[in-house]
């Protein structure tokens, strides 16, 4: 028999234990020990409570304020509530009916006069409650929710020995018919439906339909359903004449514990209908534990998501990137691990969708990005050599208009130059809306992030839309990855979409590349980096560190090696180092070291480990040099004075001066209104300071040009 519910309020233990063995084969009893208790259990319970006993006198917060509270707010007033006291007392009795309580009890309880009363109490309730409902669905005529839960309920009660089924139909695309039909078209098509389960559930004739398209009937029990009893259904229901197939979901929910919340036993049958949701081939879905099982992880999560943060149960790992022409670590994307204290490690594909749909992930991404940030910052205070980190940027992100305040705030907090943090944005967030996105990441690419599409080829972007898009960087599904790469046939999609991107002047990242098998083929569409488990696994900070540490280590290695063995260095042309020399100033020995090798064999380098050594060769040999790499942060002479020298000295300011620095946005400004040429953040890669080097001498020579032909 299908049990209602009772609060009990009492702050004496021995009265709640009364009022426990008094109701408990008739009631489910939830307890408080005073009226702040009450409130919150109603709050969190208001549909499935169907009355109250509640003591006068109690600390904290006594009757009368949980009466007054209950009065103002429409969910909790309509619940009957009785009141108890001690003794006689008329004052106490007519104070309550003026707060809203519909009965007056003396204590110590009688048993048979409280659930007498009790029970006239919540009859009289729900046959008001059931007068003052429309009975019937408008669209298809069945009942309303509140009556079939109530008409659901009674027969519970009554049907001892009968076992039910509880089924659930939805229809696929609703919303499409909607649109294409019209609201009457789709309401006829919800009538239609409506009339062929009222004929499959004519046996109790207990059907309705909650919202939009969520229909609920009852069937007798039956142990075993097949596709067969189903097709009959979806051949009804296509007989509707429209010029689209009616596609139905159905869910099944065995009643064998009546005790349950009508209310749980329906969202149980809608959970089971969800699983049946797409599946053409399956024509229902049986509730059963194993969505249970995943009802309760993703309690489990929801219940603990706030706690892991605080406590640093997200672990973050990085999976480097390769440049697939040298092998070479150039950068790494940023992963998130779920390491609970008793289950162990959560993998993102069980938190990560559960995330999205109920808001958190833009909490787990700013972790991630302030995790990323202070790991950045580590390192680079430890003198080791960083790449830069790749972030997940989720589409509740983009929606969130204090999204690029938060980000900003988070990497100014460490002082990490942008350069060092890239963007990645998932394919399918440019498909949803994306105007509103393209808007939001083109202000993020316009204050120099760098963005990264992820995951392109799991999704349906046309490639036109690639061109109006802000990226940087495709990175290439992993799913998309493993099957290109068995076409033999030339090159397939995969070359075509790396060759479009070439075109657009992106670059590419395969990423969950597994074999060698891969990387041939990679290579030979000119991809430019790849990342996966071939390479290397995600790994936490202390691995990656390593990594990072075997990159200063290699380079220490190449120069001692070079200044072993003269032979193994590049022999430059004789006339162009006497004439251009290139002008290194930076009190960090490996970052001499990486940018000297930039330059190695077409100019000759000079290397200074400060301001005041660099002013003092420049006095003397300001004729040769062509141009300087400054840093900004050394000591004795710093980059701001040194750069303020060779701008107000006639020999030295047309000197084009390039700054090689790891300082923010503002120190980059700064140095550009004193004249600096331009600026590149460190960590640096070769081929851009190469790049940018040439850029500013090009635009030097052509200016000199110019003056001369003017003249």
């Amino acid at each position: 028999m299908h049990k209602r519910c009772i609060l009990a309020v009492d702050d004496e233990l021995e009265n709640l234990q009364m009022l426990q063995d008094i109701l408990k084969d008739e009631y489910v009893i939830l307890k408080a020990a005073n009226g702040k208790e009450a409130l919150t259990i109603l709050s969190n319970n208001a549909d499935g409570i169907s009355a109250v006993i509640l003591d006068i006198e109690m600390p904290v917060m006594d009757g009368y304020e949980v009466l007054s509270t209950m009065r103002k707010t429409k969910k909790l007033s309509v619940i009957p509530v009785i009141v108890s006291s001690r003794g006689e007392c008329d004052k106490a009795e007519i104070r309550s009916l003026s707060l809203g309580a519909q009965d007056f009890v003396v204590k110590p309880y009688k048993a048979d006069i409280l659930r007498h009363r009790l029970g006239n109490l919540i009859k009289l309730r729900e046959t008001a409650a059931i007068f003052n409902k429309t009975e019937r669905d408008e669209v298809t005529g069945l009942y309303n929710k509140q009556f079939f839960m109530q008409k659901l309920s009674e027969l519970l009660n009554n049907g001892e020995s009968e076992q039910y089924d509880l089924i659930c139909i939805g229809v696929e695309q609703f919303k499409l018919i909607n649109d294409t039909y019209g609201v009457c078209g789709g309401d006829k098509v919800l009538h239609h439906i409506g009339r062929i389960l009222q004929a499959a559930c004519s046996r109790y004739n207990i059907c309705g339909r909650f919202e939009a398209d969520k229909f609920y009937g009852i069937l007798p029990h039956s142990e075993i359903y097949t596709n067969e009893m189903f097709l009959p259904w979806k051949k009804k229901v296509n007989c509707f004449p429209i010029d689209m197939d009616i596609k139905v979901h159905c869910g099944i929910y065995y009643i064998h514990n009546k005790t349950v919340p009508i209310e749980a036993m329906c969202d149980r049958a809608l959970l089971a209908a969800d699983k049946n949701r797409g599946k053409y081939d399956e024509l229902f879905y049986i509730y059963d534990d194993s969505i249970r099982k995943k009802l309760l992880e993703e309690q489990f999560i929801t219940s603990n998501m706030q706690t892991a943060i605080d406590q640093n149960q997200f672990q973050v790992y990085y999976q480097p990137k390769y440049d697939l022409e040298t092998e070479k670590v150039i950068g790494a994307e940023a992963l998130v691990r779920w390491i609970h204290p008793e289950k162990g490690i959560i993998f993102p594909a069980d938190f990560i969708p559960i995330f999205e749909k109920n808001g958190f992930i833009t909490k787990l991404d700013e972790y991630v990005w302030e995790t990323a940030c202070k790991d950045l910052r580590t390192w680079m205070d430890a003198g080791i050599p960083v790449v830069a980190i790749s972030v997940n940027v989720s589409r509740a992100d983009l929606y969130n208009p204090k999204m690029i305040g938060n980000l900003l705030q988070i990497i100014n907090k460490y002082g990490i130059p942008l350069s060092y943090i890239h963007l990645e944005i998932t394919e399918s967030a440019y498909t949803e809306n994306p105007k509103q996105i393209v808007s939001v990441v083109r202000k993020l690419r316009d204050l120099g992030f760098l963005i990264e599409m992820d995951d392109f080829g799991s999704g349906y972007s046309s490639l036109n839309m690639l061109a109006d898009m802000p990226v940087d960087v495709l990175k290439l599904d992993m799913g998309f990855i493993r099957s290109e790469t068995q076409v033999l046939s030339s090159k397939g999609i995969l070359g075509f979409v790396i060759s479009l991107a070439k075109w657009l002047n992106l670059s590419v990242v395969a990423e969950g590349v597994e074999t060698k098998e891969q990387i041939v083929a990679l290579r030979s569409m000119q991809c430019n980096y790849a990342q996966g488990y071939y390479y290397a696994k995600p790994m936490n900070y202390e691995s990656f560190s390593k990594v990072l540490k075997t990159l200063l280590i290699r380079e220490r290695k190449n120069l001692v090696e070079i200044h072993a063995n003269p032979k193994m260095e590049i022999q430059p042309d004789p006339v162009s180092v006497k004439e251009k020399v290139i002008l290194i100033v930076d009190d960090i020995e490996i970052n001499r070291v990486i940018l000297t090798s930039s330059f190695a064999g077409k100019y000759q380098v000079e290397k200074k480990e400060n301001g005041q050594e660099a002013w003092e060769y420049l006095e003397n040999n300001y004729d040769k040099v062509v141009g300087i790499l400054l840093d900004l942060f050394m000591p004795i002479m710093d980059g701001y004075q040194l750069l303020e020298k060779i701008r107000s000295d006639w020999r030295t300011k047309n000197i084009p001066v390039i700054i090689t620095s790891s300082g923010d946005t503002n120190c980059e400004l700064k140095a550009l209104e004193m004249g600096a040429d331009d600026f590149i953040s460190k960590p640096y890669m070769p081929y851009i300071i190469q790049q940018r080097m040439e850029n500013v001498l090009a635009r030097y020579e052509l200016k000199q040009l110019k003056q001369k032909n003017a003249h």
